[in-house]
């Protein structure tokens, strides 16, 4: 194992996070979900694997977490049956023993394409006999992180720390708009270099790619499709804010930025994916006006998206140069995605995929061991009929518990599903370019944040029999910053 320079700084800043608690944690903790394509470690013992900055720093949130009585008890309790957290939860530990024993009773009894990379960080690019392999340890402990993530930002959301997750969401799409123009930046000057300090991890790098005269916006992140399914994260995300009138100018400044990056990121996931989030919101406005309450935020967005866009798109067709140029970069990313060569090597993982999906009898292959180019194709192959059928649980349970609204404050109800958008947003990126079953702890933060808002506050459990002159005040468990008041029963 080797620690970058960057490993050094994350590591600071996680004793930093264990002394100023869980808030000061979150902030570092969205920030560094930003660098996709950086490694705090480096472990050549499991095939060239990197562990990013922000998965090395879950250790020291949860650590935070477990020196504060309190907020661990609200992060348990956020992993309790039948909420959506149980059936997470369940999803990965089925997971993770899938990871050591399906793989060994399935060897040999179908090709695969591997996930798992040699010492150099690639991939291999023939299909192999089922075996096990180093990335079945390496998902299953990025996946127990992504749980550990969840319940903690979950339990945060229900002591009353909704709002502050909220606002470093929103801070961190601005940033990502910021890495998007030094991306541009950079590589227009040919100075693209002065970005390898956050681009060390073991994967290949496509940084320095055009389409069409555009380039391919990467900002932090190995490749322009991720880029572009995090902008899209973060744009649903704001855009719910800005549309319920919650933190609506930070909000509203956020969406404006983030948007023209997804639309410059020249990514097939993106705008796939981008048209099926705008038909979602398109929706939600129109069932308000339907159905109310309606904002004038509401009757903006439906002018916008149903009126002038298409006036744009006429004017453009106007003007044959710029028309060109925008039908050549569709043409290339969406129409001819499937004849390129990219498109037919990602074919072929997703048939060989569900082949093994049908050649295990739908158990799967086992967590880590089949590399696909689908969300769902990954499930299938990797979890099998049982793993999707636990996820699918659990993404139903979430995305219906908005409509219960435990919670009778308004903003947070609105920050919930503003979350939910954000992880639906998420889902939809993966289901169409996705290589695994791991969703990142973005999708975490935001599955966390939308179950804690929507499954109303915790109130912490303490002993009957302690009198009030030995009880310890909530405060010294919940928080150093800010503490939510808390009823004893």
């Amino acid at each position: 194992m080797s620690i970058e320079p960057i490993g050094f700084i994350t590591l600071l800043l996680g004793v930093l996070c264990m002394v100023n608690g869980a808030r000061f944690a979150m902030v570092i903790l969205c920030l560094l979900t930003l660098l996709g394509a950086a490694a705090a470690l480096q472990l050549p013992a499991l095939g060239g694997s990197s562990i990013q900055p922000s998965h090395l720093l879950v250790l020291f949130l949860v650590g935070a977490v477990l020196l504060r009585p309190v907020q661990t008890q609200a992060a348990l309790a956020s992993l309790a049956y039948p909420g959506p957290g149980f059936w997470f939860a369940a999803y990965i530990l089925f997971s993770v023993v899938s990871s050591f024993f399906l793989p060994r009773i399935f060897a040999g009894a179908t090709l695969v394409y591997s996930s798992a990379r040699d010492p150099s960080g690639m991939m291999s690019t023939v299909a192999a006999p089922l075996a096990p392999g180093s990335s079945n340890l390496s998902q299953s402990v990025y996946l127990l992180g992504d749980l550990a993530c969840f319940a903690v930002v979950a339990g945060l959301a229900r002591l009353g720390y909704a709002r502050f997750i909220a606002q470093q969401l929103i801070i961190a799409s601005i940033v990502c708009f910021a890495f998007a123009l030094i991306d541009w930046g950079t590589f227009l000057t040919g100075q693209s270099h002065l970005l390898d300090i956050i681009r060390n991890a073991n994967y290949t790098m496509h940084t320095a790619e055009a389409i069409h005269g555009f380039k391919r916006i990467v900002g932090p992140f190995p490749e322009a499709s991720i880029y572009g399914a995090i902008a899209l994260a973060y744009f649903s995300f704001t855009l719910m804010l800005w549309l319920e009138r919650v933190q609506s100018r930070m909000a509203g400044l956020a969406t404006l930025l983030i948007c023209p990056t997804i639309v410059l990121c020249t990514s097939t996931t993106a705008y796939i994916a981008g048209i099926f989030a705008v038909c979602m919101f398109v929706l939600f406005c129109l069932k308000r006006l339907i159905r109310g309450p309606t904002a004038a935020s509401h009757v903006t967005f439906l002018v916008i998206t149903l009126f002038l866009i298409p006036c744009a798109i006429v004017a453009l067709s106007l003007v044959p140069d710029a028309w060109d140029s925008i039908a050549g970069l569709v043409n290339t990313t969406v129409s001819d995605k499937l004849q390129s060569q990219s498109g037919e090597e990602r074919t072929a993982w997703n048939t060989l995929a569900l082949i093994a999906f049908v050649d295990t009898a739908t158990f799967g292959a086992g967590l880590g061991t089949v590399r696909a180019s689908s969300f769902i194709a990954a499930l299938l192959s990797n979890v099998g009929l049982s793993g999707t059928l636990l996820f699918a649980t659990f993404l139903y349970s979430l995305v219906s518990s908005s409509g219960r609204r435990i919670s009778s404050d308004r903003e947070t109800h609105a920050i919930g599903n503003a979350a939910i958008m954000a992880s639906i947003a998420q889902i939809g990126s993966a289901a169409i370019s996705g290589s695994g079953t791991d969703l990142g702890l973005l999708f975490s933060t935001t599955a966390g944040l939308a179950v804690g808002c929507l499954a109303g506050p915790y109130i912490a459990r303490r002993p009957a029999t302690r009198t009030l002159a030995n009880r310890r005040p909530p405060e010294a468990s919940a928080s150093l910053t800010r503490t939510p008041t808390f009823a004893t029963r």
